[in-house]
């Protein structure tokens, strides 16, 4: 119990409430002023909670005490040093209270935005991968075609979807569809790599055994082989969501008039950085929850692993 209340992120938690009850000359030399902590406090104590939650957790603890930590450290010479002494170059670097001030001004637009863009982002991205998933298979299961299209598909998935983002936004009709391409050819090449490495390399014994069983092609492509193959595609997960959102992210900022990516566009078009830091800071968010999701995902649906 001691341990629980005496450490490093605890002192850090308390020093950055100490810090709101020091004079601030941000309040006093800017314009804008500065806001009303309470989102700010409200982010602590949320991080606070989930720091208790994870150091709950033999398995979690010391990976708990030392981001926490960073976390509140960072925090901390943030709130110091812009908010109260207010040292740093103010157009670049708000007050943290401002910026998660935004969070409680703009939630609408917030909201819209996440929502617009995780609906392109899941139907992008499931769309890739399944059609990855059912082109890899039956690319790999065949080792003439897996010669013969691999180094293809390994020559055109080392270019960066970044670099062709701006020329798919151009010849697209529409947005939307600008931006699920982009997507669906952000994931795609990786994803289909993949199956075909996953099944080409699949331990022939698995194979053997299901053919002992008189078991069909389509029987074993779908019922023994990607079974077998979903821990090591759930695991590319994070990656291929990351460069989705990315993609997206840059799409948005070139032709979109919603989304998390053109939020953090339109502010820096009217160099509000206080906007901008935020719609990043919910970017960066958005990715840790939903990777956060795929590992919770994993742990219940894929029961089995190699």
């Amino acid at each position: 119990m001691i341990k629980r209340i005496l450490n490093i992120p605890n002192l850090l938690f308390v020093l950055i409430f100490a810090s709101f009850l020091l004079p601030s000359k941000y309040a006093v030399e800017m314009r804008s002023g500065l806001k009303s902590p309470l989102i700010f406090a409200i982010v602590l104590i949320l991080i606070e909670v989930l720091f208790h939650f994870n150091y709950s957790k033999a398995k979690k603890r010391r990976a708990a005490l030392d981001i926490t930590s960073f976390v509140y450290a960072f925090l901390l010479i943030w709130e110091f040093f812009v908010s109260r002494l207010n040292l740093l170059p103010y157009i670049f670097i708000p007050a943290p209270e401002n910026v998660f001030y935004v969070f409680l001004s703009d939630w609408d637009t917030i909201l819209i935005g996440f929502v617009n863009s995780m609906i392109l982002i899941l139907i992008g991205m499931v769309s890739a991968l399944f059609v990855a998933t059912l082109l890899g298979t039956f690319v790999g299961w065949n080792e003439r075609l897996t010669k013969a299209v691999y180094p293809v598909s390994k020559a055109i998935s080392t270019v960066p979807a970044l670099i062709y983002t701006p020329y798919i936004v151009l010849i697209m009709p529409t947005f939307r569809v600008a931006s699920f391409c982009v997507i669906f050819l952000s994931i795609f090449w990786g994803a289909f790599m993949g199956s075909i490495n996953n099944t080409a390399f699949v331990e022939k014994k698995i194979i053997n055994s299901a053919r002992i069983l008189n078991l069909s092609t389509p029987t074993i492509l779908f019922k023994v082989i990607i079974p077998f193959n979903m821990p090591r595609l759930i695991n590319a997960l994070p990656i291929q969501l990351a460069t989705a959102l990315m993609t997206l992210t840059v799409a948005e900022m070139l032709g979109a008039d919603s989304g998390m990516g053109y939020y953090v566009r339109f502010s820096l078009n009217f160099a509000n950085y206080t906007k901008a830091i935020a719609g990043i800071i919910f970017i960066g968010l958005v990715v840790t929850l939903l990777n956060t999701g795929i590992d919770i995902a994993k742990k219940h649906l894929i029961k089995w692993n190699y």
